[in-house]
C-alpha cells in the first residue's frame, strides 16, 4: 500500500545500543498527502517518531497542517516529549510556536546557528524564508532550547548528527538559497552549518532521517556511518534537497545509492516529485513517496 510500510526484523550481526523493541515514524507534515485521508499538504516537513519510552518530532511544517494533521492521524500532540528542528527555514519551523501554545514548555534541541537570516533569491524575485518567530518569542511560548552542534546521544539509540563535514566534492548546495553572515552582515550562498539529521538505532539497523539534507544526503550518510560503524544502514528516510540538485550532483547520490547496503529510501518534501520519480525508477523496490500520513514501522 502507498503511504504505509511495514519492516519486520531480519537476523543481523548488529549489536545496537539497546534493546528497541519497535519505532514507529509518521510523517505529519509534508507536500502532498499520501492516501485518502482528510488531511493537508503544505510546503514543509515534520515527522513523528515514537520510540519505546519517549516521543519526538523532527520538524514542525509551516505551521499550518502541523496541529490539525496530527489530529487526523490520531496522535496526541501532548504525547510529544521533544522537538528538533533540522535547520533554520520557516517550512520546519513554523509550526513550532503553535505546538507549544497547545502543549506547553518543551524542550528544542538545535544548532547554535538556527536563527539566522536566510532568503530564497531568484532572477526576478526574493524572499525571507528564516524561522518567522525570534527565538524570544518561540521561548515566551514554552521552548527551552539546547542549542548545540555536536554529535550526541539525545535518548536511548537516538542519535543527532551535529554539524556534517562536507566532504563530497558533487554536493555543492544550491545557490538560491542565501544567509546573512554574521560577521560582515552581507548576504552569501548559505552553508547551513545548522543543517541536522538524526538517526535511530534499530534492530535492523540505523533509520536516518533528514530534514532537507542541505549537507548532502551522501554527507549526512557517510557521516552517521563514521559515528557509528558498526551499524549498517536500514533505511533513510525525509527531504534529500535533491529537486533543485544539479544534474551531476543527482548523478552522484544515484551511484553512492546503488552501492550503498541499505533496505528502503522513504522521499520527501525537497526531493521534488520528478527526482523522486527518476529514484524510485532506479530503485523500485527500496524507494517509496513518504507524504503525509506515511508510516514506518521496524518490530
Amino acid at each position: 500500500m502507498i503511504g504505509e510500510w511495514t519492516m519486520n526484523h531480519q537476523s543481523r550481526e548488529i549489536k545496537p545500543s539497546f534493546q528497541q523493541p519497535a519505532l514507529r515514524l509518521t510523517v505529519v507534515c509534508e507536500n502532498t498527502v499520501g492516501r485518502p485521508i482528510p488531511a493537508c499538504g503544505e510546503h514543509g516537513f515534520a515527522c513523528l517518531l515514537q520510540l519505546p519510552d519517549s516521543t519526538w518530532l523532527l520538524d514542525t511544517g509551516g505551521g499550518q497542517t502541523l496541529l490539525p494533521n496530527l489530529a487526523v492521524l490520531g496522535c496526541e500532540p501532548a504525547e510529544i516529549d521533544a522537538v528538533v528542528l533540522s535547520h533554520g527555514h520557516y517550512d520546519h519551523t513554523g509550526g513550532l510556536l503553535g505546538l507549544l501554545q497547545s502543549i506547553g514548555p518543551r524542550p528544542v534541541y538545535a544548532h547554535p546557528q538556527v536563527f539566522g537570516e536566510r532568503r530564497w533569491q531568484g532572477v526576478h524575485e526574493q524572499r525571507d524564508i528564516g524561522p518567522p518567530h525570534s527565538r524570544s518569542g518561540f521561548e515566551a511560548a514554552g521552548a527551552c532550547f539546547c542549542l548545540d552542534n555536536s554529535f550526541r546521544e539525545l535518548a536511548p539509540g537516538l542519535f543527532c548528527s551535529g554539524e556534517i563535514p562536507r566532504l563530497n566534492a558533487d554536493e555543492q548546495g544550491d545557490q538560491h538559497l542565501l544567509g546573512k553572515s554574521v560577521v560582515t552582515g552581507e548576504w552569501c550562498p548559505d552553508a547551513f552549518p545548522d543543517d541536522l539529521a538524526l538517526a535511530v538505532d534499530t534492530p535492523s539497523g540505523l533509520v536516518i532521517l533528514l530534514g532537507c539534507a542541505h549537507a548532502g544526503l551522501i554527507n549526512t550518510v557517510e557521516h552517521f556511518r563514521l559515528k557509528l560503524p558498526q551499524r549498517r544502514i536500514h533505511a533513510i528516510i525525509g527531504g534529500t534537497h535533491l529537486g533543485p540538485a544539479s544534474d551531476a550532483q543527482f548523478a552522484a547520490t544515484v551511484t553512492y545509492l546503488l552501492n550503498l547496503d541499505f533496505d528502503r529510501l522513504g522521499v520527501s518534501h525537497c526531493t521534488g516529485q520528478i527526482r523522486a520519480a527518476q529514484l524510485h525508477a532506479r530503485m523500485p523496490n527500496k524507494v517509496f513517496f513518504a507524504s503525509v500520513g506515511t508510516t514506518f514501522r521496524v518490530e
